[in-house]
């Protein structure tokens, strides 16, 4: 992640608040406390490092000093309860996924994209190697609201990384709005330069255009006191995961909206390479937000009764929660196999229920994805509406070889489901 001011992420978050009405102090234009000096030195170009090497040097330096004082070493800080997890960037090359696998972490988040004009070089051997060492992995997006529409921005990131499938593995994309990094190159303020309204706007056009591509909302990671000034304290995106920076011994006051953290990234090095984090609930839960099927509970330590104490009132049976339906997606077919190039392929295939009467299951929304031949990523080329009798149906352009799915989110009653993939030869030439 790029990183957040100090100041802002660790205990001087009421000094800050309590300053507000006055230009941030210079510390807050300069991510991770490094001076402002050797961080422009640092970055005279490309995304904003992780942990640059002006941030490393100073805090080395900063710890050294201090340890030295004390004449004995820095304690480290105590893990947070919860799923302990990582996420890194191009910063981080060359990262062993299985030590980090036995190490403890169970998910890591990826840097995909910033703006409309980077992309990370090593995302796909960060993102599948976590994968492959048995981590539940997702990918972020750092914006830069003044280049570009929240919309486009959108666009971007999921062409290139920001997918999501309810496989259990992928955790919902996320769009890293934070401090503006590029403060002494654009002349912009920690806002860059969107009044409140225009912000929440900015932010509303890229979950908005998020949902429509991968089916489900984007999480956010911000800071609480970003948050509070440049979108004005909204509380229009309470139904989006939180990511939560914040270096301190406790998560403290959340943004307005949110009543529970997904995701506290607590410190910026630690055991793991990269950003340490911690999620905010079971293993279990975790499957369940990478499925789309559920959103985390807050952790909390067990109670202990006293030996004698009588309970002051009986105790009832637990609410049995609603079963969903299993659902399945069968039939699909694309085609016509094979086909020209540039011509018209159509697929199409039915939603129904997985038992019972397996009754056709209409008026839902299906995504419908496509794999190039020799590629393990699947993106999604359009969505279809299913009919009365459960059946689905769209036509594309056909661009090459690969295989196509269906896929069904699923709802407060039924659940997700996904087809296989069938195989289309796309052929060249004059008969063709």
């Amino acid at each position: 992640m790029e990183r957040l001011p100090r100041l802002l992420l660790g205990g001087g978050l009421a000094v800050a608040l309590a300053s507000s009405t006055t230009a941030p102090p210079a510390a807050a234009a300069v991510p991770g406390g490094a001076p402002a000096t050797a961080r422009a030195a640092a970055h005279t170009t490309g995304p904003v490092a992780t942990r640059a090497t002006a941030h490393t040097a100073h805090t080395a330096h900063t710890a050294g000093q201090l340890s030295a004082r004390a004449g004995a070493p820095v304690a480290a800080a105590p893990v947070p309860p919860g799923v302990r997890g990582l996420d890194v960037s191009s910063h981080q090359p060359g990262v062993s996924w299985p030590a980090v696998y036995r190490d403890g972490a169970r998910f890591a988040y990826v840097k995909a994209t910033e703006s409309t004009t980077y992309r990370n070089p090593r995302y796909a051997e960060q993102y599948h190697g976590a994968r492959q060492a048995g981590l539940i992995r997702g990918a972020y997006h750092f914006a830069l609201p003044h280049k570009s529409g929240g919309a486009a921005q959108a666009d971007y990131f999921f062409r290139n990384g920001g997918g999501w499938t309810p496989d259990g593995w992928t955790l919902p994309g996320v769009l890293d709005i934070e401090f503006n990094p590029y403060q002494s190159s654009n002349g912009l303020d920690m806002c860059y330069g969107l009044s409140p309204a225009r912000m929440v706007s900015w932010i509303r056009d890229f979950s908005d255009r998020y949902l429509a591509l991968a089916g489900r909302r984007p999480a956010v990671y911000t800071n609480t006191y970003w948050w509070q000034t440049c979108t004005g304290g909204s509380a229009a995106f309470g139904d989006h995961p939180l990511w939560l920076a914040r270096y301190a011994s406790a998560v403290g006051a959340l943004p307005a909206g949110w009543t529970a953290h997904a995701i506290w990234q607590h410190a910026d090095s630690g055991v793991f390479p990269g950003d340490q984090n911690v999620f905010n609930g079971t293993y279990e839960q975790l499957k369940l937000l990478a499925t789309g099927r559920s959103t985390p509970a807050p952790v909390k330590a067990p109670v202990k009764a006293p030996v004698n104490a009588l309970p002051k009132a009986p105790v009832q049976a637990p609410v049995r929660k609603a079963v969903r339906a299993a659902t399945r997606v069968s039939s699909l077919n694309a085609g016509p196999e094979p086909v020209g190039k540039g011509r018209k392929l159509t697929v199409s295939g039915t939603l129904r229920l997985a038992a019972g009467t397996r009754r056709a299951v209409a008026g839902q929304r299906v995504l419908i994805r496509f794999r190039p031949l020799g590629s393990a990523v699947w993106r999604t080329a359009g969505t279809a509406v299913t009919s009365s009798h459960g059946t689905f149906r769209r036509t594309f352009r056909a661009a090459g070889d690969g295989h196509w799915q269906a896929v069904y989110n699923g709802d407060a009653s039924r659940l997700a489901a996904r087809s296989g993939s069938d195989h289309v030869d796309v052929r060249t030439g004059r008969w063709w």
